[in-house]
């Protein structure tokens, strides 16, 4: 298991959002098998879906953060 895949499961657990690493581990194995099996092409529907999921995590992770700034 990569060390991508222990950060995904830490943000998701962080977070309180297992659609992170489920997401994530969707994301990876589809690149993954356009790279190396040269048979999956990413749609621009999938592009901008993934996208937005990846803006929504990082508001999440925005928010979290704001709430711990006794922490830094």
């Amino acid at each position: 298991m990569g060390h991508h895949i222990k950060i995904l499961e830490k943000l998701s657990e962080i977070l309180d959002n297992k659609d992170i690493e489920i997401m994530g581990e969707a994301m990876r194995k589809k690149r993954n098998r356009d790279l190396y099996d040269g048979g999956v092409i990413i749609s621009e529907k999938e592009a901008k879906d993934y996208l937005e999921f990846v803006k929504t995590v990082l508001n999440e992770a925005k928010k979290f953060l704001e709430d711990q700034k006794l922490l830094f």
